[in-house]
């Protein structure tokens, strides 16, 4: 793709401002760049302080009340390791997000979790209609069935971030999954990284990668690498301020393109 021209025609494009608060499926579909993340959201202070936010997406993670100790209760509840209680179920997380027009990440950081929350989903799904992406990230589910424990026909719009160890079981028979896959890679490892990435983005339109960094910036030069040599939906941008903001004006997203 020709970087300068593909770039020209972003910032020339028009488009709704629209409210970045409200998420919509095809905004997720158009452009990868228009998704945000609230990480951690999982108290009830920070989930609220994340409703009230322009992020699109709160983040959360998932594990038992008590795990690992004899007062373990079969309640998922929102809680990174190694804290293990919280004054937030996943009932009631889910119950606040489903009344916003956010979206939902899950991060599951207890096996046993998996299961009942799931559960909980489809109980959603069935009482309120759930009507927005979900994004599950199963790093702790390990085989080759991995990519199919969630029923495509239940959660239509559902997006799995299975994680390398678990597509590995996978990768020398690849099939042509029923859902949304996205593949987490460390944003100052994806340009060398480029040959295999772009390999593995071909064999799927529903292949796409989610881009996320640690304590060092990505440069803007290597975010713009990926983003000339891929389609807008294919790659989302977990890149923290302000490195997020520098490389959406480098791209012209201060015109919202592509939001309808």
């Amino acid at each position: 793709m020709a970087g300068e021209d593909k770039r020209r025609d972003e910032r020339t494009a028009g488009g709704s401002e629209g409210k970045q608060n409200r998420l919509e499926t095809n905004q997720f579909e158009a452009d990868g760049l228009l998704a945000t993340w609230f990480h951690r959201a999982n108290s009830k202070e920070d989930m609220y302080k994340a409703l009230m936010g322009d992020t699109m997406i709160l983040e959360a993670d998932v594990t038992l009340m008590g795990y690992g100790t004899p007062d373990e209760k079969p309640v998922p509840i929102m809680a990174h390791p190694p804290d293990i209680y919280s004054d937030n179920t996943l009932d009631e997380w889910l119950d606040a997000v489903l009344a916003s027009g956010k979206g939902i990440k899950l991060d599951f950081k207890a096996l046993e979790s998996v299961g009942l929350s799931l559960d909980l989903l489809k109980q959603k799904e069935s009482n309120k209609g759930i009507n927005r992406p979900v994004w599950l990230n199963a790093d702790i589910l390990r085989g080759p069935n991995v990519p199919s424990f969630v029923a495509p026909d239940k959660f239509p719009d559902v997006t799995l971030s299975p994680g390398w160890k678990v597509w590995h079981a996978r990768s020398k028979n690849p099939i042509e999954p029923l859902y949304q896959v996205t593949f987490p890679v460390h944003a100052m490892l994806v340009r060398s990284g480029w040959q295999h990435l772009s390999w593995l983005l071909n064999q799927s339109p529903r292949f796409s990668l989610t881009l996320w960094q640690g304590s060092v910036n990505p440069s803007v030069s290597d975010l713009l690498f990926v983003r000339d040599n891929t389609h807008p939906w294919q790659v989302y941008y977990d890149i923290y301020e302000p490195t997020l903001s520098e490389f959406k004006q480098a791209v012209g997203e201060d015109v919202k393109m592509n939001l309808h």
